[in-house]
């Protein structure tokens, strides 16, 4: 109890005793969950009894590069086998660390680097462990303002070595690889929730400068068709994880993604299997759109039952959900 750095004179053993206690807490949360109980709170607690602290050296120690990589180490390669809600409060705390960081340069350059860790280890240059609490701390980071998208494009322009002809064949190639992880059922949550806060981030910062904000409703929904002509089997994680949050997020975007779609599926394209998955992933969307009211909009003016047509037309009904496999027959 107390603040415990008072009783010791030398400020330079207060930091050394306070870097021992701190790599101690630290082993001590590093393990299997029924054996690290509180530990992962006592460690918080006590970066936050340090930077709140009188003393400049255990401020200093709080805000270091060093702890901050510490923590971050801890959270990547822990998260998944020490499931704690405190686990989230390392998260929140590395987050504050960085943006309030009374030192400009240690936050930068601890942002960068942690950011194109993240981003190479979801570019398939890690083990697949890790993907799940790096989409984590990127979408934590994301929605709390850690990491801007022009932190994330710069990154990944960094990392991934080729310079991209403009600004949006690069964002393409960042989202393909994070839709990489959509097919996955250990990745796909984790996936889905960090594109829906890079396309929340989007929304206020274009991808193009000249464009206006609403531009970006055209990206995720090219995005999405560009990921799913590449990973058809994603179609169903899609539906389940990205389309009810991106829905929320972009009501206008989602209704002209609806409205799109189903532009490009006139009746006379039967037969055409890319015309087939588009009318599937309109069904999806047309379920998703429904539970959000989307449906009932009055901008919403085509008639689904054209896309039964052509699925009544299609060999591959059986992708359909059963449902809409009977009225179909009975068109």
């Amino acid at each position: 109890g107390g603040d415990w750095s008072s009783d010791v004179c030398s400020s330079d053993l207060v930091t050394s005793v306070a870097k021992d206690h701190l790599k101690k807490l630290i082993q001590d949360a590093s393990q299997p969950r029924h054996m690290s109980g509180n530990s992962c709170t006592r460690l918080c607690y006590f970066i936050e009894q340090c930077r709140k602290s009188e003393s400049p050296k255990l401020r200093d120690l709080a805000y270091s590069h060093e702890t901050c990589q510490q923590l971050f180490d801890f959270y990547v390669e822990w998260n998944e086998k020490n499931q704690h809600r405190s686990m989230r409060q390392v998260l929140e705390l590395l987050s504050s660390l960085i943006s309030r960081n009374p030192d400009k340069a240690i936050s930068s350059a601890f942002k960068t680097e942690s950011l194109e860790r993240l981003l190479s280890i979801i570019s398939h240059e890690s083990a697949q462990p890790l993907v799940k609490p790096a989409f984590k701390v990127l979408e934590c980071f994301v929605i709390k303002g850690t990491y801007s998208s022009s932190d994330l494009f710069e990154a990944y322009g960094h990392i991934s070595g080729d310079i991209e002809p403009s600004r949006e064949s690069q964002w393409d190639k960042l989202v393909s690889e994070v839709f990489e992880w959509m097919s996955s059922p250990e990745t796909c949550s984790a996936a889905a929730k960090f594109l829906v806060s890079l396309f929340g981030e989007l929304k206020t910062s274009p991808i193009e400068s000249s464009g206006a904000a609403g531009n970006y409703s055209i990206y995720w929904q090219r995005w999405i068709q560009q990921g799913l002509r590449k990973h058809p089997e994603s179609l169903e994680n899609v539906k389940n994880y990205l389309f009810p949050p991106l829905f929320k997020l972009d009501k206008p975007g989602s209704l002209q993604f609806l409205r799109n779609i189903s532009a490009n599926n006139a009746i006379d394209k039967v037969g055409n299997p890319e015309v087939e998955s588009e009318a599937t992933l309109f069904l999806s969307a047309l379920e998703v759109g429904k539970k959000y009211g989307l449906v009932d909009d009055p901008g919403m003016s085509f008639s689904k039952y054209h896309f039964l047509v052509i699925i009544s037309h299609s060999p591959k009904t059986s992708y359909l959900p059963r449902k809409h496999r009977q009225r179909s027959g009975t068109l």
